[in-house]
């Protein structure tokens, strides 16, 4: 088993792209919407509603599309989902050094003793601005629409982290290293997490 590294994160933060460049910095394997493909074909969920719902509240629920068909959340829990990811993170756990996003990977993996990052941005507009900025066809959102936007995102990761675990989303203290994007750059919070990862072997 090599060196894991959990990269959790507020929406609009730069967490993804902390954690890619990391992962290009260290030479490390980088896992983020790949596992979507992964645990779609291990569990039969079709990709677009794990993409859309696997960090949705856990006290909502939805339909789920699967083989052309609609499913009920009583004929197909969203636990497969869980259980699957699960399954799908210990491995990749054992492949070697990687880059991990978000998941509850710090989580599921804490046996392995990852090194564990939060990302966050202290200020709202660098947000919307990261926000703006990654997807084009956000621009036509107000502002305000996007900082709406923004606080949900978090407002569901929280939720769905906390339901599938026994600890707080964002809780500084559970994390091994937190950076607020909107005090130093990204590539700094890759110089620093690098850093750090080098100084704790």
């Amino acid at each position: 088993m090599g060196r894991i590294i959990t990269i959790s994160r507020e929406f609009g933060s730069g967490g993804r792209e902390v954690g890619k460049r990391l992962a290009d910095t260290l030479n490390f394997a980088y896992y983020d919407k790949e596992i979507i493909a992964m645990v779609a074909e291990k569990s039969g969920f079709a990709p677009d509603y794990i993409e859309k719902y696997s960090e949705a509240a856990a006290s909502r629920q939805y339909p789920i599309h699967i083989a052309g068909t609609f499913m009920t959340p009583i004929q197909m829990p969203s636990e497969k989902l869980q259980i699957t990811q699960s399954k799908i993170l210990n491995e990749l756990s054992e492949t070697g050094n990687c880059v991990i996003i978000g998941r509850r990977a710090d989580y599921i993996l804490e046996a392995a003793n990852p090194f564990k990052v939060f990302i966050y941005s202290s200020n709202m507009d660098d947000r919307i601005a990261r926000c703006f900025a990654k997807d084009p066809s956000d621009m036509e959102k107000s502002k305000k629409e996007m900082e709406k936007k923004i606080l949900t995102v978090d407002k569901q990761r929280g939720r769905y982290y906390n339901y599938y675990t026994s600890q707080t989303w964002g809780k500084m203290s559970h994390y091994n290293l937190c950076i607020d994007t909107s005090a130093v750059s990204i590539k700094k919070a890759v110089e620093l997490i690098a850093s750090a990862i080098k100084e704790s072997v």
